[in-house]
């Protein structure tokens, strides 16, 4: 599984804005669009909710599978793959209250089937052990840090150091490109707020 992109989802009417990040499996048939997007939706009071959307390409259509979770069913889902993981469970699912329900099953002893059913939409993808151990430490890592601050290199060496910083160097831009229009339309809430989340992610290249 690897990180495709650090994306800024949408920005909405009433000031939040939504980014986050879009990971592939490595068995994905699509790489263009088969997809999984761990976002989190943040406002001027401080406060988060995440969005998990499970994106595939079914014949010729597009299906996509989205999931809001507060930051207590965030961590429940955390907790829930988890012990999926270390256990010996042949399947096991993850319900959402209105949204649907994402189901983790073993094929092997080392591959795993993740699905998702929304309404009357079900896809799955199929991932390694080791893909869910890293789905699992890219989750935490949104909930840690809301992705203020870059992946920590030392303790993911797999991760390219370019595509970190690059990274990095987008969400600075992008904090700056919102604090202008939080100026523009004098809203100091949300300018602050900004200013917070600046401050927090400030590096320096050595």
């Amino acid at each position: 599984m690897d990180i495709s992109n650090f994306v800024v989802l949408k920005e909405h009417k009433n000031g939040d804005f939504e980014y986050g990040i879009k990971l592939i499996p490595k068995r994905a048939m699509d790489k263009f669009v088969d997809s999984i997007f761990i976002s989190n939706v943040s406002n001027a009071g401080g406060c988060s909710n995440y969005k998990i959307s499970f994106q595939k390409r079914c014949g010729f259509n597009t299906v996509l599978n989205d999931f809001k979770l507060g930051e207590k069913d965030f961590l429940r889902y955390i907790e829930f793959l988890s012990e999926f993981k270390s256990s010996s469970f042949k399947s096991s699912k993850f319900k959402v209250r209105n949204f649907g329900e994402m189901e983790l099953t073993y094929l092997q002893s080392d591959m795993i089937k993740i699905s998702s059913t929304n309404n009357c939409n079900r896809l799955f993808f199929t991932i390694s052990k080791e893909e869910l151990a890293y789905y699992i430490w890219i989750l935490k890592k949104v909930h840690r840090e809301n992705l203020d601050n870059s992946f920590d290199l030392y303790k993911n060496p797999t991760m390219n150091p370019i595509t970190s910083l690059d990274k990095r160097k987008l969400y600075t831009e992008i904090l700056y490109i919102l604090i202008d229009e939080a100026l523009d339309s004098n809203n100091k809430k949300l300018f602050y707020s900004l200013c917070n989340k600046l401050k927090k992610s400030c590096w320096k290249v050595n």
